[in-house]
């Protein structure tokens, strides 16, 4: 049976907007939690802020949690701090980079964006299993590009963030 090409480009068409549509409400959903955040880092209490914004008092923990934790953890923070490590993907140690994105147990440097950034090659299934992100845990797919190293694997969602932190640090 041959699929009907003018319905394969509409299907096309309509994930391409889905993905876009999807993209957009992450980063609404970032700005949205940072917001929360930020009003108890102001002094509101999570008990306040859930009644405000109609949510229950465990989810604005989360979401306060998720993005970046409470006043009370910034003041403990400098005290249980972790060293950074080395670039999970060239080795190379924190004093020898101009910055180090740091990830859950995985590092990245300046000059590996870069260098993935440039490493235009598509991923490819054959030979391979599906690698997970080392930052984001999301597995390679043929739409989503994974680069790949010894020791991390960093997906092209994941260094865009990278470099917009990159780009933010400079400015």
């Amino acid at each position: 049976m041959a699929l009907d090409p003018g319905l394969l480009e509409k299907a096309r068409q309509a994930g391409a907007r889905l993905a876009e549509a999807e993209r957009a409400a992450l980063g609404v959903r970032g700005e949205y939690h940072a917001a929360i955040r930020r009003l108890h880092l102001d002094g509101g209490s999570l008990r306040e802020i859930a009644v405000e914004l109609g949510l229950s008092h465990q989810r604005v923990q989360q979401i306060v949690d998720g993005a970046g934790g409470t006043w009370w953890q910034r003041l403990w923070k400098p005290r249980r701090k972790r060293e950074a490590g080395p670039c999970t993907f060239c080795g190379r140690p924190p004093s020898a980079v101009a910055s180090l994105i740091a990830g859950p147990a995985v590092f990245i440097c300046d000059g590996c964006v870069r260098a993935a950034e440039r490493a235009a090659a598509p991923f490819s299934r054959t030979g391979q299993t599906r690698q997970r992100c080392s930052f984001c845990g999301k597995s390679g797919t043929r739409d989503r590009q994974m680069h790949t190293s010894a020791g991390g694997n960093i997906c092209g969602d994941c260094l865009t963030v990278c470099r917009a932190i990159l780009t933010d640090r400079t400015s």
